[in-house]
């Protein structure tokens, strides 16, 4: 008797840890669900690689208004090089939005500028969907980057007139129903980074 008593106690034991290991792995740390889009690097990359090159003005120049957008932009001085930081911020959602996907790049003349192989950012990387809604946790969704600059002296002057310039995609909504904002701002500058350009404002 005492041994299907101990049999039946692991049995439990074990039922709540396999349920406990599913839970893991199908869920995030909030309960998130896994996310099941098809949205990932590449498709964001052709995406907006693709419309910045053949339909620019698709960019709409107003902020939405199911949601509040910012976008910054900073310089970071090291001892052996600069880098420049790029955020987008997507708050005080008015609607639910479901799977919220961020990506933006930059205005295609900073690769002159800038240290790197592309200038796409995305959070497609994510295994879990991040949901916002009105009053709900979390509150905000954030995604940056930095890119190393280039040598000053290596930098095309031309710099002053885009580094603003961000692209940006936020799409949201059940995988039938998905919302596909387009939107092209201008990041606001950090003191250090007015500072910084300053060098090209006075060569205009």
């Amino acid at each position: 008797m005492r041994r299907l008593v101990h049999l039946g106690v692991w049995l439990l034991v074990m039922a709540v840890c396999l349920g406990a290991c599913g839970l893991g792995t199908n869920q995030g740390p909030r309960g998130e669900p896994k996310r099941t889009d098809d949205y990932t690097l590449n498709t964001e990359r052709r995406d907006l690689t693709q419309r910045l090159l053949k339909n620019p003005d698709s960019f709409q120049e107003r902020l939405p208004d199911d949601y509040s957008l910012t976008a910054t932009v900073s310089v970071h001085h090291e001892s052996d090089l600069d880098r420049i930081i790029y955020e987008i911020s997507v708050n005080e959602a008015k609607v639910p939005m479901v799977n919220v996907i961020q990506s933006f790049t930059l205005d295609p003349s900073l690769m002159n500028s800038i240290n790197a192989t592309e200038l796409l950012n995305s959070n497609t990387g994510n295994t879990h969907e991040t949901t916002l809604g009105p009053g709900k946790e979390p509150l905000g969704l954030s995604l940056l980057r930095d890119y190393i600059l280039k040598p000053k002296a290596e930098i095309h002057s031309n710099i002053i007139h885009t580094y603003q310039d961000m692209y940006i995609k936020i799409s949201y909504g059940p995988n039938d129903q998905r919302t596909e904002d387009y939107i092209h701002v201008k990041a606001e500058p950090s003191p250090e980074t007015i500072e910084y350009m300053k060098s090209w404002k006075t060569d205009q």
